[in-house]
């Protein structure tokens, strides 16, 4: 594992689940999309879930609307759902501390239960909510796909002491609090970039479509493949999501929420 810093949003770019719940411990995770499988996380979170509550069934349904493998923690969003429902719906066999113990399912499961914006620390147990203006986002992928597992993998090879910070996390979160989003952009980087591009050199491309729409800032998000340009406006994000699909690429509008 690693230990990691980084501030997660949630955007209102989404999967969407059907989830019923049972006490015959019975698991069913069907999904819209043939290249999903047991890789999901959603299929782990009802496995730890039984191992709070043996007697658990379920039956989920997800249709995918966050491009797989593209760093923006779709999968984890999935379990993220599965937990939050379980909490929801059966209180009575869950606790609140099942959304810290949930981090072995994933380590960005507990921020997403949680959702908003937040900084995610330690290998992803400890999250700090942060409030943070709305902001507005493009988000685009060139094709193909990184896996997570790989990617840190590429990162301790080119990185032998496995440890590189090329960001200020607080200076960060004090330009995006006070609506300085060019001044947010002096810290906005992620260590995972350049190990990603390795692996999917099409990352290089999509950063570079990102920044001819002129964004105050671009960066790739979690470990690839997809990227994002931050906008002062929506306008501008909107108008910079039709240049790239019309451009070739799977581009998306999103707001944080």
């Amino acid at each position: 594992m690693h230990e990691l810093e980084s501030v997660v949003a949630s955007v209102n770019v989404y999967d969407e689940l059907r989830i019923s719940f049972s006490h015959d411990k019975r698991i069913s995770v069907r999904f819209d999309s043939p290249e999903i499988g047991e890789n999901n996380s959603a299929v782990k979170a009802l496995e730890f879930l039984q191992s709070v509550y043996p007697f658990l069934g379920a039956d989920v349904y997800v249709k995918k609307g966050i491009p797989v493998a593209g760093g923006l923690g779709g999968s984890s969003a999935d379990a993220a759902a599965v937990i939050k429902a379980a909490l929801n719906f059966m209180p009575q066999y869950f606790g609140e501390n099942v959304i810290g113990e949930s981090v072995c399912v994933g380590s960005d499961v507990p921020a997403l239960i949680g959702g908003g914006c937040s900084v995610m620390s330690g290998t992803g147990e400890t999250v700090t909510p942060v409030a943070l203006p709305e902001l507005h986002l493009v988000i685009a992928n060139g094709g193909g796909g990184v896996k997570s597992g790989a990617a840190y993998r590429e990162f301790d090879k080119m990185y032998p002491s496995k440890s590189f910070c090329p960001t200020d996390t607080n200076a960060l979160i004090c330009a995006l609090k006070a609506g300085d989003t060019f001044g947010a952009a002096l810290h906005i980087n992620n260590a995972l970039t350049l190990p990603a591009i390795k692996l999917c050199p099409d990352i290089s491309h999509t950063l570079d479509a990102i920044k001819a729409q002129n964004p105050a800032a671009v960066f790739m998000t979690g470990s690839g493949s997809c990227c994002c340009g931050l906008f002062e406006s929506e306008l501008s994000a909107r108008a910079a999501a039709e240049s790239l699909r019309r451009g070739g690429l799977w581009a998306q509008y999103a707001a944080t929420v």
